[in-house]
């Protein structure tokens, strides 16, 4: 799954503005700003692997990604301290923008309220969602399962934190109460097929309903084989007009009303645990050293051990679909580890906010949905056969020797577009559509 969380321009500390209009950079919450360039890049370590390699290559790095210790090492990587938990940093903030967004009183004269701002804002982020997925080729656009989630977020954005990390537990252990549901069923049905096969392999005779089983979990599983992954090269680094037609039927396959819903509440979940997470000064840096620490520590201490455990099955396993334990507890490790980074941002912040690092993520983090889009016309360029044509031809380490260099061009251009304009042009665009103005996009000369 992708993300992107757009950021608002917001006084500090959720006070409200003089109006509902976009404020100046000096009255942003920095903070804020560079944990979200931190998430921005880090979901780009995700997210470039769907644009470089076939399906296998996000949960199957045996399957495609290269051999040797490096490709394994920086797959292991990734998915340890990585996977799901920049999309849990994006969903935190945008909860936190939620507030920041409905707390600013809407300026003198406005004939819209913040209701309808809101709603704007969100149905403005669906439309850039369908067009980031079908236009721009993003299979697994975050910003229309935003927009669907935040549509829900208003009516309780007013509620108590406590209140708030109840209903984010509870959607927690559901998710893990649907994952065993369907995962340990699955595991027994693997089991049955698996001695199935052996059966057949050993020249047994199958009676109809046997075979029809082994065919459907065979056609079922057909993504990973390496024809499937040549067709999928094939569709990639083909004519556009066939590039464009497997996207939309890969987009349409996961966007049944199920999928959406699914994912809506996994967003609307990590929101509301950012609204708490706001109002109880955690986002924005007012807890104490001591707060963070054991934040961190924590976080790392519970989302690290079951990240791990569950790395360690898959490899002991090879990879084999008869291990769920992993995806069962997928939500507890994730929303974890996504507390452990954010007290370690924390502590980092109050030491060197002011060097040219933080500095930088703050432009990008300022920039998060221009950048998140660019990411994706990036990618498409040397990928797929809009440019390049790449998709399939490279390694891990090649293509996250080409992140690290995209990574530097948008540092380096968010903050140099930032010196010139107040928005990112997307941010800028962002606005046009909520305000129904357009705000003033180049700063004025010093």
């Amino acid at each position: 799954m992708t993300d992107a969380s757009p950021n608002v321009a917001d006084p500090p500390n959720g006070a409200p503005s003089t109006g509902a209009t976009p404020t100046e950079a000096a009255t942003r919450i920095g903070a804020l700003d560079a944990l979200r360039g931190i998430a921005v890049l880090g979901i780009f370590a995700v997210n470039i692997i769907g644009f470089a390699l076939p399906g296998p290559g996000f949960a199957f790095p045996r399957i495609t990604g290269g051999d040797g210790l490096l490709n394994y090492g920086l797959w292991t990587f990734v998915e340890f301290y990585m996977e799901g938990s920049m999309r849990g940093l994006f969903s935190l903030l945008f909860g936190a923008s939620v507030i920041l967004f409905t707390e600013r009183r809407p300026p003198d004269g406005a004939t819209a309220g913040i209701a309808t701002l809101y709603y704007r804002r969100t149905s403005s982020l669906i439309l850039f969602g369908l067009i980031h997925a079908y236009v721009l080729l993003m299979p697994g656009d975050i910003l229309l399962i935003y927009g669907i989630a935040g549509l829900f977020m208003f009516p309780i954005r007013n509620a108590s934190p406590r209140s708030l990390m109840i209903a984010a537990a509870a959607i927690a252990a559901a998710f893990m109460a649907f994952s065993a549901i369907e995962e340990i069923p699955e595991i027994s049905e693997t089991r049955e097929i698996t001695e199935l096969e052996s059966r057949l392999a050993g020249g047994a005779t199958l009676n109809e309903d046997e075979q029809a089983r082994i065919d459907a979990w065979r056609e079922d599983r057909e993504w990973r084989s390496p024809a499937a992954q040549q067709r999928e090269i094939a569709e990639r680094t083909g004519d556009i007009a066939t590039l464009y037609m497997s996207n939309a039927a890969f987009v349409g396959d996961n966007s049944s009303i199920s999928g959406l819903i699914w994912w809506a509440i996994d967003a609307a979940m990590m929101m509301m645990l950012g609204m708490a997470l706001f109002r109880t000064g955690v986002l924005t840096g007012d807890r104490s050293r001591e707060f963070y620490v054991r934040l961190m520590i924590a976080g790392y201490a519970v989302g690290l051990s079951l990240r791990a455990f569950g790395l360690w099955e898959r490899w002991d396993a090879d990879f084999s679909p008869l291990v769920a334990t992993p995806w069962i507890l997928q939500q507890p490790a994730r929303i974890a580890l996504t507390l452990g980074h954010v007290g370690l941002f924390f502590l980092l912040w109050r030491a060197f906010h002011a060097k040219l690092p933080f500095r930088a993520l703050g432009a990008a983090g300022r920039m998060a949905f221009s950048n998140y889009i660019g990411q994706t016309v990036i990618a498409n360029l040397i990928f797929t056969s809009v440019g390049l044509g790449l998709f399939g031809s490279l390694v891990r380490w090649q293509i996250y020797l080409l992140m690290a260099s995209i990574w530097i061009a948008q540092l380096a251009f968010s903050m140099l577009w930032l010196a010139r304009f107040r928005f990112g042009p997307l941010e800028w665009a962002w606005r046009s559509l909520i305000y129904w103005r357009r705000p003033t996009l180049r700063r004025a000369p010093a």
